[in-house]
């Protein structure tokens, strides 16, 4: 996990998307670095969907309505850049009932932005199987 940024970015063809773990403080500066360097992966391709793994020591103390539009603006115009296809996917993994909340939110006001399909799952492995295509190995 990378301390200083405070995610990790791993890119998996097989499932045709890419995930981003998020650690510790700052997870919105976190998300939007780390969108940037999904699309920047050179395994990464526009038609992959996207997952965010919200890691127990993320406490999201940073998000306000505030750093929510900030976002909403970032991913509306990377969505227009990295992202292809008319049924765009993302998840968020996130097994706490509190942070599930914010995350609530967080998508609402982002799906409003995007029109991306999101979903919010318990663990890594319900959302690999909710995102997960005919063809997927």
């Amino acid at each position: 996990m990378d301390i200083v940024t405070g995610y990790r970015v791993d890119i998996r063809p097989e499932h045709h998307c890419g995930i981003v773990w998020l650690s510790g403080p700052h997870a919105i500066d976190s998300l939007m670095q780390s969108t940037d360097d999904v699309a920047t992966h050179p395994d990464w391709s526009t038609d992959f969907d996207i997952i965010v793994v919200i890691g127990a020591d993320s406490n999201l103390n940073d998000v306000t309505l505030e750093t929510l539009m900030a976002y909403q603006s970032f991913i509306a115009a990377w969505s227009s850049r990295h992202r292809t296809g008319p049924n765009s996917r993302a998840a968020t993994v996130c097994d706490d009932d509190l942070k599930r909340v914010i995350v609530e939110l967080w998508l609402a006001v982002n799906r409003l932005a995007t029109g991306v399909e999101d979903a919010i799952y318990p663990t890594l492995e319900a959302a690999l199987a909710g995102l997960a295509r005919p063809k997927d190995s």
